[in-house]
């Protein structure tokens, strides 16, 4: 993929910034689709928000995070310093516009337009995890399903009322309540403090180190070039390529997809394209139960889960807004084990190891932004998956394939256009590479 004068505006190379799930299930359908691809990685493979993740696979789960009733009980008590959604004082600008625009879309016609999106994307996604397997990828994905564990059955009650109403989008419900020693008999891990919840089949999971492994080694079998520990500053397209700015190189291809979650915004200056990204800091750890449970374990009255891997128990929840993309915050740590804690039993809570931290990419809409910018067609974006990036990944990357060999994009598909915040032209995109005209 060195530079040279290209005489068609045909694509046969590509370059993929960001090397997390995104940009690993994108470097996987582009060569699955004939091009020659490289990926550029800031750190390492599998860095931001991939790794320490809770690893579900969830459709029927696949909601907009900013939904009617956000702002009383999200937004408001998110000041309070054990809130699940943790936003510290003072916000930037940006931050405050996201905000803003955040609780806007709390809507509950906007909410039904995210979901139904959401769903016909997860839906897609969920049948390309299916066929991981017949195109090389054999990561183990767990298909048990998720328990939703409540103290309260009045509230275990009215959450399984709502749950039924993702039959509308053609999605997995659960079938019944159950009462708390049920849920025990499935998992002895859950403690007496649960008195009722119920099943949610066809929600899978997947340890995602592993299954990021497995990506990462099936795509350097593939011919897949990885450059790590580098920084993409900036882009600029013309119309016959485009030119990677890296920390080290400039570099051409004939189209770039920018999948670099939190820190994508920071390459999409350069092409005019604003995208209200803001970094939503995720945790987790994890412990060794005396029992491990074979589900997830979901405890939605505190805003805590716990994910079977293998020999440890992963432990995740909360967001934070700090301004920062990976500053470890001690206190959330604590916050999780106090939400945690009541609900599960036979757990050394102080052993527990592999404490993460990571930048979730949020949008204010609750939707990805995947697709062409309109400075360039040789420019996709597939960045902005908020927590759900990996249910949502292969079907992402399925799409920014699509849209780079511009191909006509579902109609489902609309809400996720990458430019509805707003963009400028960028001149340059309209000339030819002068250096490889020469």
């Amino acid at each position: 993929m060195s530079a040279h004068h290209r005489k068609s505006n045909a694509v046969s190379d590509l370059t993929i910034v960001g090397g997390g799930l995104i940009g690993l299930f994108t470097a996987l359908y582009g060569v699955r689709a004939g091009y020659q691809v490289r990926v550029i990685e800031r750190s390492i493979v599998g860095s931001g928000a991939s790794r320490g993740n809770a690893g579900e696979i969830c459709p029927s789960m696949a909601n907009p995070m900013p939904a009617p009733g956000m702002v009383r009980t999200g937004l408001v008590n998110s000041l309070a310093k054990d809130a699940a959604l943790r936003i510290h004082l003072p916000p930037s600008v940006a931050l405050t516009r996201w905000l803003l625009t955040f609780a806007r879309n709390c809507r509950p016609s906007a909410y039904e337009h995210g979901f139904e999106a959401l769903s016909s994307l997860s839906k897609r996604s969920f049948e390309l995890f299916k066929e991981l397997p017949d195109i090389g990828v054999a990561t183990t994905l767990s298909r048990s399903g998720n328990l939703r564990c409540y103290a309260d059955s009045e509230r275990a009650h009215r959450d399984f009322v709502v749950s039924q109403g993702v039959r509308r989008f053609g999605l997995a419900a659960p079938t019944a309540m159950v009462s708390g020693d049920d849920i025990r008999r499935l998992a002895p891990v859950v403690s007496e403090k649960v008195t009722a919840g119920y099943h949610w089949p066809d929600q899978w999971f997947v340890d995602p180190s592993t299954l990021i492994d497995d990506l990462h080694a099936h795509l350097l079998a593939s011919g897949v070039q990885f450059q790590e520990n580098t920084e993409v500053t900036s882009i600029t397209p013309y119309s016959d390529s485009v030119v990677v700015h890296t920390d080290t190189s400039d570099q051409e291809t004939d189209a770039v997809i920018i999948a670099a979650g939190a820190w994508s915004p920071q390459v999409l200056k350069s092409v005019g394209i604003r995208v209200p990204i803001q970094s939503g800091k995720g945790y987790s750890f994890s412990v060794t139960p005396e029992t491990m449970p074979t589900h997830v374990i979901n405890m939605p009255e505190s805003n805590a889960v716990a994910t079977p891997m293998g020999t440890r128990l992963r432990i995740g929840g909360t967001v934070e807004f700090d301004g920062t993309m990976d500053q470890f915050n001690a206190s959330r740590i604590e916050r999780i084990i106090r939400a945690a804690k009541p609900y599960l039993t036979g757990i050394d809570w102080d052993a527990r190891t592999e404490e993460w931290v990571g930048p979730r990419p949020m949008t204010p809409d609750g939707l990805p932004l995947i697709g062409r910018a309109k400075a360039s067609s040789r420019v996709v974006l597939a960045a902005g998956h908020n927590m759900l990036g990996l249910t949502l990944g292969p079907a992402s990357a399925e799409l920014a394939i699509a849209a780079i060999g511009e191909l006509e994009l579902p109609r489902w598909s609309t809400p996720f256009d990458a430019n509805r915040f707003g963009h400028k032209r960028v001149s340059a995109s309209l000339a030819p590479n002068p250096v490889a005209s020469q």
